[in-house]
C-alpha cells in the first residue's frame, strides 16, 4: 500500500465509524489508488472500505458520483470533451461524434491499442475556451475538427 493510503489509514484509526472525515478521506484514497492502478476495480473499492471503514455501498456511491473516478479501464490518455451548454453551442457535440469516428470505438471505451479513452465531460469550467477539453488533466481549447484529430493522432503515437 502506498504512503498516501497508509497515512490516511493512520489518520482515521481512532475516529468513530460515523465521523465525517471518513467519508471525506475516501476521495483522496480513491485518487491515490486510481493513480496507481489506472481505475478502481472491485478489489480497489474493497481496499478503500478497509481504509475508511465505510461500507461498499458508500464507497461505490462516491466513486460513481465523481466523474474523475473511473470504475472501468481507461486508455493511457484520457480526453474529456466538455458537452455543457456553452461548449455544445460552439460545436462540442460534433467534436464528440468526430472523436468517436476517428478512434473507431465508442465514447468511454479504450481504443484497441490502449492509447485513448474519450469521454464527454459535464462542464469543465472552460467556457472561455469553448469547445474545450481536458487532456490528461490539462485544459485545451478552443478545439475544432482539425485540432482534435491532430491531438488524438499525437496521443495515439505517444507511449
Amino acid at each position: 500500500m502506498n504512503n498516501i493510503l497508509k497515512g490516511l489509514q493512520k489518520d482515521l484509526l481512532h475516529l468513530p465509524r460515523t465521523h465525517p472525515k471518513r467519508r471525506a478521506t475516501a476521495i483522496p484514497a480513491m485518487q491515490a489508488l486510481q493513480a496507481e492502478l489506472g481505475y478502481l476495480d472491485d478489489a480497489a473499492i474493497k481496499k478503500i472500505t478497509q481504509i475508511t471503514g465505510l461500507s461498499t455501498a458508500e464507497v461505490e456511491e462516491l466513486a460513481t458520483f465523481y466523474s474523475l473516478i473511473y470504475r472501468r479501464p481507461t486508455g493511457r490518455h484520457i480526453v474529456r470533451i466538455c458537452d455543457s451548454v456553452c461548449c455544445s453551442m460552439r460545436g462540442a457535440d460534433q467534436l464528440l461524434t468526430a472523436a468517436e469516428e476517428y478512434i473507431r470505438t465508442s465514447l468511454g471505451t479504450v481504443t484497441p491499442d490502449g492509447a485513448l479513452t474519450v469521454l464527454p465531460g459535464i462542464c469543465l469550467g472552460l467556457c472561455d475556451k469553448a469547445p474545450a477539453a481536458l487532456v490528461d488533466g490539462e485544459a485545451l481549447g478552443p478545439l475544432n475538427d482539425a485540432s482534435l484529430k491532430a491531438l488524438l493522432q499525437r496521443l495515439q503515437k505517444e507511449d
